[in-house]
């Protein structure tokens, strides 16, 4: 797995808004992958996926506010995605206050679901191979029995 530092300076390239309907930030970031070795295309992979496995929280699914609908699970997951997309500061304040999910939740932030496709994109793009990797985390929602 990549250290941290290294994760959020590849998602840096993003540009930190998650509710940005542009897919050229995601481009960008797949093209810097594929300029790296495999090795460190599954390294972000599990990176990835270790952050939004945190990001998996009961306390973060639920409503913010009473009578608000609950997030579906995929709705849930493109929340945690933004979360990342919008860089540690953002990803460390949810963690650390569940009320700054809030924010993450919306029908524009969903779009930062992208950034899912990215390690295959960039694998893709180097070896013409189908990705097939299984990330060692699993982030699919109430994977991380811990929080659940």
């Amino acid at each position: 797995m990549l250290a941290d530092e290294e994760f959020w300076r590849l998602v840096a390239v993003l540009g930190g808004q998650p509710e940005v309907q542009d897919d050229r930030p995601y481009e960008r970031l797949t093209s810097v992958l594929s300029e790296e070795p495999v090795e460190r295309i599954i390294d972000f992979a599990e990176a990835l996926a270790f952050k939004l496995h945190q990001l998996d929280r009961r306390v973060l699914a639920q409503p913010a506010s009473p009578g608000a609908a609950r997030l579906s699970d995929d709705d849930f997951l493109y929340a945690r995605c933004a979360v990342v997309v919008a860089g540690p500061t953002a990803f460390n304040a949810v963690l650390a206050d569940a009320t700054a999910f809030e924010r993450f939740t919306t029908v524009e932030a969903a779009h930062a679901e992208s950034i899912l496709d990215v390690p295959s994109d960039a694998y893709q793009k180097v070896t013409g191979g189908e990705w097939d990797h299984v990330e060692q985390y699993d982030y699919e929602t109430g994977s991380n029995e811990q929080w659940w």
